[in-house]
């Protein structure tokens, strides 16, 4: 540490530190003054000893301005300046700052562009553009709630910026928080001329979309998709543009965007698009990352883009790709890693405000709920407003149809019934869900964002690790063994049937959510190993033929449990990433599509879209309510474990009167006969039957599928 170093905590106190090496830390009196000349006497409140420095709690004035130096000197003549800091976590100070105006960033205009920076603890503020090989510097004035302004005359529709923030003592180089996008590296945010963004037309998917429920989500990576050389057709790799390359084959089977098409699903989640850390975007091959490293909050990555350093391309090319999507009837969801950054002092969040846009825990630290250093504190009414404003601009400037939350459970209930509110207004069928898992950040319980307060989010959906870990087997490394009830636990069919509602039902079943629409049903994510790595230790002992139909066993269920289905890109051939548990850089051979075994398990590949199709069918997989749940479904479980799942929901179209599911997770199979008719519309390899009849036969590891006539 320095000698000596001051900080404003709070309106009114001022925390010193004086380093054991000065005078041992001891000094008699402290004056306050500032850059006008003016001063003050200081009342020491509190002194606290310490093996490296002594701690002086000093009161002050509390009327105190911001936006000007102030100095404090001890009886030694050592001076140092007051340092922001814990002040700006102060109601107070969000009295005093909180801006609800509509002009932060860069707004450009063909003769014209204006800059506003919310900054209220910087003392001097100055934007460094670069046009046409020319560099300029303008100096910011200070307006209302702490806000920096400066205007530019002339056409800046090429133009980077980057800010330059003189706080707490020192002055920094920063992007804009608000940036809409960056040069290669995010080296300086650009000024956007929005007109040749919205110059390619979106036609929205129609109909609007009932419910969630009605979505079969599909994740995939951007560079994964493509990533592959193995097959036929693409003139680009790991790019937006490659990720819509059409004609692209494999054997004369479909790869790439055609594959997606033809796959059934509804919503394509793109995992992080936007701006992250840690792969070199002038040299992508160099490394690699899913891309939970956020470093900006609004401008896209652009080691997807065929221009890096041109911060048009990355917005043009991710239109395009969302519009291409979208002629072809599939939606898109962004996968948004808001919940931290990278690297905080990095972060243009850190470098223009300090201390205000993280959480800090009670003795001062940062809260590290994440485990990745740092948490955002979504409370805070400018970091709330920024996430509002990135949400927004997604959706408008990329025409997307929801978002998906890493680590929601970071974020406050509040905050995330806003961002729904707000991109409802904007499309009204978007969904919004995430990971909703009890983080131990420093945020009270009833407030975070996690499963347990679904309640109070009757919106949102969570990925139910629930119906995962019951159906497939605990998902953790030291678990790797354990068995769930479709990899051969039968003692588990009980849970089973609780998980297939979404878990939606009470006593005598484990009841998570209010209703189905808030369950993500996944089996498998990106994060770790893939059911089928998962099921090389659990069924280690079970011929490669019997893994397969436990792999098309879980796909059918979650197609047809109720809630919101969720496939991992892969999954429906059996995906692999060699046992790497936690791939996030292991490279394109780990992560991308295995095109491939695409071809080697295409039996796979066709039950699942037979899945999809019987599941979109038969609107009784599809409830929208826990009131409805109760209503029609009926649950058994039958001699030698077998799961009795029955939705009597009638079907006038159909002129049925509801469905029978059996699902068999064992060696024996079954034959059952009835009273009533049934016709079989989904069997053991995904077929529909014409025939009705009283008797069902279920073969072992096996879903059959009936509706009742």
């Amino acid at each position: 540490m320095t000698v000596m170093n001051a900080f404003m905590d709070d309106f009114g106190k001022v925390t010193v530190h004086i380093s054991r090496n000065f005078f041992g830390g001891k000094t008699d009196s402290f004056h306050l003054t500032n850059e006008q000349g003016d001063s003050w006497e200081c009342v020491v409140r509190s002194v606290e000893e310490r093996q490296d420095a002594i701690i002086y709690e000093l009161t002050v004035p509390s009327d105190m301005g911001f936006g000007i130096r102030y100095y404090i000197y001890e009886s030694h003549g050592r001076r140092c300046e007051i340092q922001y800091r814990y002040i700006v976590q102060k109601p107070q100070f969000d009295r005093l700052f909180s801006y609800e105006g509509k002009d932060l960033g860069a707004i450009y205009h063909p003769t014209y562009t204006t800059f506003a920076l919310w900054a209220p603890t910087a003392v001097q503020v100055m934007v460094r553009i670069r046009h046409d090989r020319k560099t300029n510097i303008l100096s910011m004035r200070r307006s209302k709630e702490g806000v920096w302004r400066a205007k530019w005359a002339g056409d800046l529709k090429r133009a980077t910026y980057v800010y330059l923030v003189t706080r707490n003592g020192e002055t920094v180089e920063s992007l804009d928080p608000y940036g809409l996008s960056s040069n290669a590296n995010s080296m300086e945010s650009a000024v956007i001329d929005m007109t040749a963004l919205r110059a390619i037309q979106d036609k929205p998917v129609t109909p609007l979309l009932k419910s969630a429920a009605d979505a079969v989500i599909y994740e995939v990576n951007v560079r994964d998709l493509t990533s592959s050389r193995v097959d036929e057709g693409h003139r680009y790799h790991g790019t937006y543009t490659a990720f819509i390359e059409q004609g692209t084959q494999l054997n004369g089977r479909a790869t790439g965007f055609d594959y997606l098409c033809r796959l059934g699903v509804t919503h394509i989640q793109l995992q992080p698009v936007v701006d992250f850390a840690t792969v070199d975007e002038n040299h992508p091959e160099w490394n690699y990352n899913w891309g939970y490293d956020a470093a900006q909050f609004i401008a896209l990555e652009g080691s997807y883009s065929s221009s890096p350093n041109d911060p048009y391309a990355r917005m043009l090319e991710m239109r395009k790709l969302v519009t291409a999507l979208h002629s072809q009837g599939l939606r898109v969801t962004l996968d948004l890693e808001y919940n931290h950054v990278y690297d905080i002092a990095a972060s243009a969040l850190e470098k223009t405000v300090p201390y205000y846009y993280f959480r800090f825990n009670e003795s001062g630290g940062l809260s590290n709920g994440s485990f990745c250093g740092n948490d955002v504190n979504s409370l805070k009414p400018m970091m709330r407003s920024l996430l509002l404003y990135a949400v927004r601009f997604l959706m408008t400037a990329y025409c997307v149809d929801g978002f998906r939350f890493d680590l929601m459970g970071i974020l406050d209930v509040d905050t995330m019934n806003e961002i729904r509110r707000e991109v409802q207004k904007i499309r009204k069928d978007a969904i919004v869900y995430g990971e909703g898992w009890d983080m131990p950040t420093a945020l009270a319980d009833e407030k975070k964002a996690k499963i347990f307060n679904q309640h109070l989010m009757p919106e949102i959906g969570h990925f139910n690790d629930t119906f995962r870990d019951v159906l497939k087997g605990s998902t953790s490394d030291y678990q790797k063994n354990a068995r769930g009830y479709l990899t051969g636990n039968l003692g588990m069919a009980h849970e089973a049937c609780g998980a297939m509602t979404g878990n939606t039902l009470g006593s005598p079943y484990f009841m998570r959510f209010d209703n189905p629409t808030q369950s993500i049903n996944a089996i498998e994510t990106h994060d770790n190993a893939t059911a089928w790595d998962k099921m090389r230790s659990c069924c280690s002992e079970e011929p490669r033929e019997v893994r397969k139909k436990r792999q098309k066993m879980m796909i059918a269920a979650m197609m047809f449990a109720q809630g919101v289905p969720f496939i991992h890109a892969g999954m429906e051939f059996c995906g692999t990433k060699q046992d790497n548990s936690n791939s996030y850089n292991a490279g394109d051979a780990i992560n991308g599509m295995n095109w491939e075994r695409m071809i080697f398990n295409y039996d796979v590949v066709e039950y699942t879209r037979a899945a999809i199709r019987t599941r979109m069918t038969h609107p009784a997989f599809r409830l929208t309510t826990g009131e409805d749940v109760k209503k029609y479904v009926r649950l058994n479980v039958l001699e030698g474990g077998i799961l009795q799942y029955d939705i009597l929901y009638p079907d006038e179209k159909r002129g049925t009167r509801g469905i029978r599911v059996l699902m068999n997770p064992s060696m024996q199979s079954w034959t059952y006969r009835y009273e009533d008719d049934y016709r079989v519309i989904f069997d053991e390899n995904g077929g529909a039957h014409t025939e009705a009849g009283k008797e069902i036969h279920l073969e072992a590891c096996s879903v059959i599928a009936a509706e009742l006539i």
